[in-house]
C-alpha cells in the first residue's frame, strides 16, 4: 500500500529527532557496545573505532558514514515473480509479513481456544494459509521445526521452498555453516532475507550473531538488524533513554554491516516497548505507550532515510479477542504513518510473540483490509482518525457493538499513543546517557533501569484503561478458512 505525505504522522520535530541522534552518538562513542569476537573488534578498530577494555566505542562519523553507505533500496524477490516487491527508503509504501518464531499454536475447540506447541506441520499449514492471503505481502518464518536445532534452518528451508511463493524471511539463521545449504535448497537467494539480533541489551555484542550477520552481509543478503528493548528492565523507563540506546544498538549493527560490505542490505528493525513495572515485568507489546515508542523508532528511519522493518500487531492477548483487534488496528495504523516500509509479525501474532494462530492470521488479513481502505479513501485524514475508524469498523465486523464505552476507551489509546510525556533537551539527553552508562557498567543493570523508572511511573508512562472484552463472531473466519487449501 501507498499513503499520501499527508498521511504521515510526525510525533517528534526535527529538532527533537536530532537531539535523539545525537545522544545515540554519545552512548556509541562513550559508553560503546561490549564486543568480545576479537576479528570483528579488529575489523571495527581498523576503520575507526577504539577499544577500551572488552568495548569498542564508536565515533559519529563512523555511524554517520555507516548511515550514508548503506543501502536505500532493497529488492524483495519470490519465486511467483508476481509478489516481489522493492523497498524504497523514500518511498511511503508498506509491505506487510508475518513473523514470530512463536512456540505455541492457539485452536478454536468445542471447548474453546486451546493452545499446544507448535511443530512442523504447523509451518506448512500456515505457510500454505498465507500464501492464499491477500494482504500478507511476505512470509516470516512463524514457529519452529520439531526437528534437532543443527536440523531447524534445513527443514524450514524445505518447508519454505514447497509452501511460500512470496519472499522469504527466514528469520534467524540457527546455524552458520549451514546457510550455503539453505539457499542451495530454496533454489534462488535473491527469493531470501533474513533477521539478526546483534546486540543483547544493554549494548553487548551477541559473539555467534555476529558470525552470522557477517555471512549473510559477505553474500549480499537482505537483512534486518533488530533489537528489542524493555524500557524499565534492558533498558531506560524513559522513551528518550529507550530510543537511544535502541537506536545505538542497531546503528552498531549498521557500522559493522557497512564495515563487512559497503552498501550492505541493511534493514533498520527497532522494537522499544515497556516492561509492565505493576506486576511481573512482562513485555507490553501492543499497549499504547509501546505503540508510541515502535512508531517513533520507525519515524527515525525516515529521519535517516533508511529501509524500516518495522514490528507491528503482536498481540498481548492470549487468543483471538476484541482486546486483540484494538490492540492490533491501532499498532498497525501509527506504525504505517510513522513510515514503516516492511512491516514484521504483521499478522497471526498472540501472546507477546509466543503463539500463533491460524484464526488470528484470517482476522488480520480482514482487519488489514480495513486498514488500508481507510487510507486509500481519506487522504487528508488525521491519523487519529483513521485509526478510530478503522478500530470501530473492525470490532463491528466481528460481532462487537461498539458503544459509548467502547469509543472512549479508544480515544484514550489514540491520546497516549500521541502525547509526549518528557521533555526532550539536552539535559534529559544527558541524565539518561548517565542512567544507560551506570547500568552498562555495574553490575545489577536492570536494578539501575528499574530504580530510574519511578518518575515515569508517577508521570503515568504504563497506559492503564480498560479492556475490551466481547465475544468474537468468527463466520466470516470460518468462511475462509473453508476456501482455502491447507494441508490436514
Amino acid at each position: 500500500m501507498i499513503i499520501s505525505d499527508a498521511q504521515q504522522i510526525k510525533m517528534l520535530s526535527s529538532s527533537e529527532m536530532d537531539l535523539i541522534h545525537e545522544g545515540t552518538c554519545r552512548v556509541l562513542s562513550q559508553i560503546g557496545v561490549k564486543v568480545t569476537h576479537e576479528d570483528i573488534a579488529e575489523l571495527l578498530v581498523s576503520k575507526g573505532a577504539q577499544r577500551k577494555g572488552d568495548r569498542v566505542l564508536i565515533p559519529k562519523n563512523m555511524v554517520e558514514k555507516a548511515l550514508a553507505d548503506t543501502a536505500k533500496t532493497i529488492q524483495f524477490d519470490a519465486p511467483n515473480p508476481d509478489y516481489g516487491f522493492t523497498v524504497n527508503a523514500s518511498e511511503n509504501q508498506a509491505k506487510f509479513g508475518t513473523g514470530g518464531q512463536a512456540l505455541y499454536m492457539v485452536e478454536r475447540t468445542s471447548e474453546g481456544w486451546k493452545e499446544k506447541l507448535a511443530g512442523a506441520h504447523d509451518l506448512k499449514q500456515i505457510l500454505a494459509l498465507c500464501d492464499q492471503l491477500e494482504n500478507v505481502d511476505f512470509i516470516t518464518r512463524p514457529v519452529e521445526c520439531d526437528v534437532p536445532e543443527d536440523q531447524m534452518d534445513v527443514e524450514k528451508a524445505k518447508i519454505f521452498r514447497d509452501y511460500s511463493s512470496k519472499p522469504m524471511n527466514l528469520a534467524n539463521l540457527f546455524k552458520r555453516d549451514r546457510l550455503d545449504e539453505v539457499l542451495d535448497i530454496i533454489g534462488d537467494p535473491a527469493y531470501v532475507s533474513f533477521i539478526v539480533c546483534l546486540v543483547s541489551s544493554p549494548l553487548v555484542m551477541d559473539t555467534p550473531s555476529g558470525d552470522k550477520l557477517k555471512a549473510i552481509v559477505e553474500k549480499d543478503l537482505p537483512v534486518a538488524i533488530s533489537s528489542c528493548t524493555q524500557g524499565g528492565s534492558t533498558a531506560p523507563f524513559s522513551e528518550v533513554g529507550e530510543l537511544m540506546q535502541l537506536n545505538a544498538e542497531v546503528l552498531f549493527g549498521y557500522v559493522l554491516a557497512n564495515a563487512i560490505r559497503p552498501g550492505a542490505k541493511v534493514l533498520y528493525r527497532g522494537i522499544p516497548i515497556t516492561s509492565n513495572l505493576y506486576s511481573d515485568g512482562s513485555p507490553r507489546w501492543c499497549q499504547p505507550e509501546s505503540i508510541r515508542r515502535v512508531a517513533l523508532a520507525t519515524q527515525l528511519c525516515r529521519y535517516y532515510n533508511i529501509p524500516c522493518c518495522a514490528t507491528a500487531g503482536v498481540s498481548d492477548e492470549a487468543e483471538p479477542s476484541a482486546q486483540a483487534i484494538s490492540e492490533k488496528v491501532l499498532c498497525w495504523t501509527y506504525i504505517i504513518a510513522s513510515g514503516g516500509h516492511y512491516i514484521n509479525s504483521a499478522l497471526g501474532m498472540l501472546n507477546q510473540v509466543m503463539s500463533v494462530s491460524l484464526d488470528q492470521y484470517v482476522i488480520d488479513d480482514i482487519l488489514l483490509k480495513i486498514v488500508k481502505e481507510k487510507f486509500k479513501k481519506n487522504e487528508s485524514k488525521e491519523v487519529s482518525h483513521l485509526a478510530m475508524d478503522a478500530m470501530v469498523e473492525g470490532l463491528k465486523l466481528f460481532g462487537i457493538t461498539v458503544d459509548e464505552k467502547i469509543e472512549e476507551e479508544l480515544r484514550a489509546r489514540i491520546e497516549h499513543v500521541e502525547k509526549s510525556l518528557e521533555p526532550y533537551n539536552e539535559d534529559n539527553v544527558s541524565q539518561q546517557v548517565d542512567i544507560i552508562e551506570k547500568a552498562v557498567t555495574q553490575s545489577g543493570g536492570s536494578t539501575v533501569f528499574m530504580k530510574a523508572s519511578r518518575v515515569g511511573l508517577r508521570k503515568g508512562y504504563l497506559y492503564t484503561g480498560n479492556r475490551i472484552d466481547s465475544p468474537l463472531d468468527l463466520t466470516r473466519v470460518d468462511e475462509r478458512l473453508e476456501a482455502v487449501s491447507i494441508p490436514e
